[in-house]
């Protein structure tokens, strides 16, 4: 602009005043003060003053031109605006004291080219409860300082970012939005939005430009929601009452003993036990379910046509199988004198002192909500009774848990009358303990039964055990004379949860690549367990799970799974790769042996010539007739031959 004056003052003396000159001017009016244009577009912008006599206005700037547009105003036109940080100023210049000067404030700004959102390092599912940073990528904006970048989660504001750069010039933006995405978000769409604010100056509202929407999909579960113990009802359908939820749709498949189960289905008593639930999506959860099927009485054990000895008391035992354990009931002759005892699911009936009036029929019915049966027995007079001794478990059936205390009763079942009772509890053939009653001191002169108990504390080593006891009785009439009286044996079921062999399972096992690899994981428990193998998504059943090939996809965690009855155990093994360099060691050492065959070859050959092969002088030999040279290879030799004595012949 210096080359635009209109009062014909130097150029040299202008720009002189334009570099020395006052910042700012009391004597210029600038309209509008402030410009916020975009890059591209055209703008202008006057200046005025109320001075009557000036020497020159004018504007100074790197583009565009100026007019006079009045007799006090000069306006600056840009038609096309490619400049970003640039100051236009308009200055005056009223005397030779200095020109004064006005800056225009001049925004230029441009929106983005594109907006994108992405996933930082990550491709395909979210899974629950991970953390991913989500990246907003802005594509050629200015001024940088101004923008705003936005994050919408629907259509929900999550998030804000600004940014402190001074540039003017357009730049690329990146930022990012950590999330932790849970299985409400599986669908949800997540945009980030660019936009400048230019303040009260610029454009409104301000100009934004929005990405495309990144939906999410979210996998999460298995996750199974179920009781551990449930019952069935005998001959019904019956489907265990289980929710799996998990995002994609998990296969649920159900196992007994490894076999698959199909349900629903008609429950037999045999059905009972303990089942697997095994559900599989991006991942697999199992869940143990102990089915009991409940049924009603159907057979009466252990009651049948008794005699009982006249003066003496007798006992009855009545007892059947249901689930839930049944409950009893017994008719007999109103004459009866009896007395009725609930033991461990068992009913005794012991009728004292039996006369005639209270002979006849004894009818035991055993009943649950589910149903009942009977059965009934004759008791008639007879001449004589024996003394017995049972043994049972207290409060207890079926099999024991290792590491549980029990109780064992024996049940001395005597005639009267008896003066002393030693009863001996017996392990196999170990005695373990002894219990005496003084039956004289009870005044009593009928009793029939007493009882002694053993607390036991189980262990796998008791598992098929027998446990017995056996009474001594001593008479009253005789004390010399015993009579002694065994229990039938009480064979010990133990179940114990299952140990996994570490020692063929080790923490860590390195394959080799391309190589077949069988991880073996033994267990021991009672009930047998059942052994599963799970890797990724994968399932095996059984001890063994063979890696067919050693890669990278097949190494990692392989968790051995064992589960019975009475527990589950769990051991997870590390799967990790090694390379096979013996092909590589065996080629250097064959390599190796070649090279120092061959040396020992040369060094060999070397000896063999100089020790062997070395020349012989004959003595008495005589030169050749035609020159005295010894001849080689058919032509005369040019070596003089020198007579040896004998003793310089070398051999």
């Amino acid at each position: 602009m210096c080359q635009r004056t209109l009062f014909g003052i130097s150029l040299g003396l202008l720009c002189l005043y334009l570099v020395t000159g006052t910042n700012a001017s009391s004597n210029l009016r600038l309209d509008p003060p402030r410009i916020v244009a975009s890059y591209g577009s055209s703008i202008s912008a006057t200046c005025s003053t109320d001075v009557a006599d000036y020497l020159i206005m004018d504007w100074e700037a790197p583009i565009g031109t100026s007019e006079k547009t009045g007799p006090k105003m000069v306006t600056w036109i840009v038609g096309n605006l490619t400049e970003w940080n640039m100051k236009p100023l308009c200055y005056i210049s009223v005397n030779t004291d200095g020109p004064e000067k006005l800056l225009l404030s001049l925004t230029v700004y441009k929106i983005p080219d594109g907006v994108w959102v992405s996933i930082v390092g990550h491709t395909g599912p979210m899974i629950e409860g991970r953390h991913y940073d989500l990246q907003c990528d802005i594509q050629n904006v200015a001024p940088v300082g101004n923008v705003i970048v936005k994050w919408f989660k629907g259509d929900t504001l999550v998030g804000n970012t600004t940014f402190s750069e001074s540039s003017k010039t357009p730049e690329n933006l990146l930022t990012t939005l950590q999330i932790s995405p849970n299985r409400n978000d599986n669908g949800v769409q997540y945009r980030c939005e660019a936009e400048l604010d230019l303040g009260p100056d610029g454009p409104q509202p301000p100009p934004a430009v929005m990405s495309d929407p990144l939906t999410t999909t979210v996998h999460y579960g298995p996750e199974i929601s179920c009781s551990g113990n449930v019952t069935a009802i005998h001959n019904e359908e019956f489907t265990p009452n289980c929710t799996v939820q998990g995002h994609p749709t998990p296969k649920i498949t159900w196992y007994k003993e490894g076999v698959t189960v199909l349900f629903p289905k008609i429950m037999d008593i045999n059905d009972a036990g303990q089942y697997i639930l095994n559900a599989s999506s991006y991942t697999h959860a199992i869940h143990p379910v102990e089915i009991q099927v409940l049924y009603a009485p159907f057979e009466i054990k252990e009651l049948e046509k008794t005699t009982i000895n006249q003066n003496y008391d007798g006992v009855l035992k009545c007892s059947s199988v249901s689930k839930p354990r049944p409950q009893y009931n017994w008719t007999y002759p109103p004459a009866a004198n009896v007395r009725v005892v609930n033991v461990d699911g068992v009913s005794l009936l012991h009728l004292d002192y039996i006369t005639r009036n209270n002979t006849g029929n004894y009818t035991c019915t055993a009943y649950n909500f589910l149903g009942e049966t009977s059965q009934s027995v004759r008791v008639e007079m007879g001449a004589t009774q024996t003394s017995s001794a049972s043994i049972t478990t207290v409060n207890h059936s079926g099999p024991m848990i290792e590491g549980t205390q029990y109780e064992l009763q024996c049940d001395v079942q005597y005639v009267a009358p008896v003066q002393h009772i030693t009863v001996h509890w017996y392990k196999g053939t170990t005695r373990l303990n002894s219990q005496s009653f003084n039956l004289s001191q009870t005044g009593n002169k009928y009793q029939t039964n007493l009882f002694s108990t053993l607390r036991v504390f189980s262990n796998r080593t008791d598992n098929g055990a027998q446990y017995k006891c056996v009474a001594e009785l001593t008479p009253k009439a005789d004390g010399r004379h015993r009579i002694s009286v065994t229990s039938e044996p009480l064979n010990i079921t133990v179940h114990y949860k299952p140990v996994i062999n570490i020692e063929k399972l080790p923490s860590v096992v390195p394959v080799f690549r391309g190589y077949q690899e069988v991880l073996v994981c033994e267990a021991e428990g009672y009930p047998a367990p059942t052994i599963i193998w799970t890797f990724k998504s994968h399932m095996v059943m059984g001890e063994n799970y063979t890696i067919e090939e050693a890669t990278n996809e097949n190494v990692g965690l392989y968790t051995c799974t064992a589960n019975n009855s009475v527990n589950t155990t769990i051991i997870v093994v590390k799967v990790i790769l090694k390379e096979d360099y013996l092909p590589l060691i065996a080629g250097f050492v064959a390599l190796v042996v070649v090279i120092t065959s061959v040396f020992f070859i040369v060094i060999y050959s070397i000896y063999y010539k100089n020790t062997k092969m070395g020349r012989y002088m004959v003595e008495g030999a005589k030169p050749n007739a035609q020159n005295g040279n010894v001849a080689q290879n058919g032509k005369d030799s040019a070596i003089p031959m020198k007579k040896l004595s004998q003793y310089s012949i070398s051999l």
